[in-house]
């Protein structure tokens, strides 16, 4: 009986695990401006999977920026950007971190909520601010392809 109700939850569970990386699909072209100013985000060697990866955060300004935990994913679609639509909520702790000018750091991020990427060309896109009197947002990206 025991066996039984195992085997019942783990088909359940696969169903809905297929069901939630099936779930998102590509949505509108994207209005996202993305900075090629004094902020890069680059991935750091070895750390790209379909399910996550590494990034790395360098500050190059001469003054401080701030981030959280938050990122959007892209994929490219006939030459343009398109979002793609999550079903589930994205969970994000609200959160900023400050990096000061010439500093650099590495945050993990899974796709979780995006489930495991199939093959194509993504962008993941940051939103970032100068903390200098007047607070200045932008975005900063980082292309890379999943075969």
């Amino acid at each position: 009986m025991k066996k039984k109700i195992f085997i019942i939850l783990f088909c359940i569970g696969t169903i809905l695990s297929i069901h939630r990386c099936s779930n998102n699909r590509i949505g509108e072209k994207s209005d996202i401006q993305v900075s090629q100013g004094d902020v890069t985000l680059t991935i750091k060697d070895g750390t790209l999977t379909k399910t996550g990866v590494t990034l790395i955060i360098k500050n190059n300004s001469d003054r401080k920026i701030q981030y959280g935990d938050f990122f959007e994913l892209e994929i490219k679609k006939h030459g343009e950007w398109h979002k793609i639509e999550v079903y589930t909520p994205q969970w994000f702790q609200l959160y900023a971190v400050v990096l000061d000018p010439g500093q650099s750091r590495e945050i993990e991020h899974g796709f979780g909520d995006y489930g495991k990427l199939r093959r194509g060309r993504y962008r993941i896109i940051k939103d970032m601010t100068y903390e200098s009197g007047k607070y200045e947002e932008f975005n900063v990206a980082v292309e890379f392809t999943i075969k």
